[in-house]
């Protein structure tokens, strides 16, 4: 199966922030770029001998979106309130824009400007919080420029090597990208019979994969069944299978399965007993793994 596709022009961040919260910004632009997101940051781009207001100014005027890490630290920061309100002002008065997008890393007062705004919540739940970043960005970005398209990765992250790496090494599938492993799992479906379709990388409806005709891990019916991969180091918690539930409901089909690197509580268990979801754990994706990529596991 490929899903690489040509991506026009990539979205641009930038990201504003206290200089003690360098460590969670370095980290948060590494993952951004692997999930096809430039970003500018002080550091990479101010240099010795460069105006800093002017440098600031620039970066603003070329990103598409202003990120600002919303800590104590942060809203303690002269700077930081100064590129906040010309960001507001780029926002509400320029003719191309850019978007707010703030993001919370620990508990503080929220600005006056931002009061109307959901906030990326890093502090309760950095996994889910990042997805909503990117989602957001992506829905955005794609609104703007009709001809950019997510759905694709780079073809070497689907390689045997990577199965190799997480067959020895279950922690490796935690590490991709949000939708590198629902491509992943894509694959794993259609090795085992399937036929599968991604849904777009936003707005998806709560299921990242529409799979038919024979179900071998699932069952003996032919329906079609709704996947949703949940890449997570936490457990998988009661809250998803509800929603997952709903889910399956809306849409007017009997069967849906939920995916997790992780694994789930046991109350999220017998909530998916009582609400027919089939659940997959991480290490249940390693028995997939051995078992459809025969030739790497031996």
């Amino acid at each position: 199966m490929a899903y690489a596709r040509r991506i026009v022009k990539r979205p641009t961040i930038f990201i504003c922030h206290s200089s003690s919260d360098k460590p969670f910004v370095r980290d948060l632009v590494s993952r951004l770029k692997v999930d096809g997101v430039d970003s500018w940051l002080d550091e990479l781009e101010i240099h010795v001998g460069d105006s800093i207001h002017g440098k600031i100014n620039e970066g603003l005027k070329r990103s598409d979106f202003f990120t600002v890490v919303l800590s104590r630290a942060s809203l303690a920061s002269r700077w930081v309130q100064d590129e906040l309100a010309s960001a507001s002002s780029l926002e509400k008065y320029s003719q191309r824009g850019i978007l707010i997008l703030p993001v919370l890393l620990e508990e503080c007062d929220i600005p006056p400007l931002l009061l109307d705004r959901r906030y990326a919540n890093f502090k309760d739940d950095p996994e889910s919080a990042y997805q909503e970043l990117l989602d957001a960005v992506r829905h955005h970005f794609s609104k703007n420029h009709p001809g950019a398209d997510f759905t694709g990765i780079n073809v070497q992250e689907l390689t045997d090597d990577l199965i190799t790496r997480a067959i020895a090494d279950p922690e490796t599938l935690k590490t991709l990208p949000p939708r590198h492993f629902e491509e992943l799992i894509a694959r794993v479906l259609s090795r085992a019979g399937y036929e599968v379709i991604l849904t777009p990388a936003t707005r998806d409806g709560g299921y990242d994969i529409i799979a038919r005709h024979q179900l071998p891990l699932f069952g003996s019916q032919r329906d079609q069944i709704l996947v949703q991969c949940k890449r997570l180091s936490r457990p998988v918690g009661v809250s998803e299978i509800y929603s997952l539930i709903g889910v399956k409901m809306a849409n007017g089909v009997n069967k849906a399965v939920l995916v997790t690197t992780s694994r789930f509580t046991a109350t999220a268990v017998h909530a998916a007993h009582q609400g027919g979801i089939s659940l997959a754990d991480g290490e249940q994706i390693q028995h997939w793994l051995k078992e459809y990529w025969p030739s790497v596991s031996a």
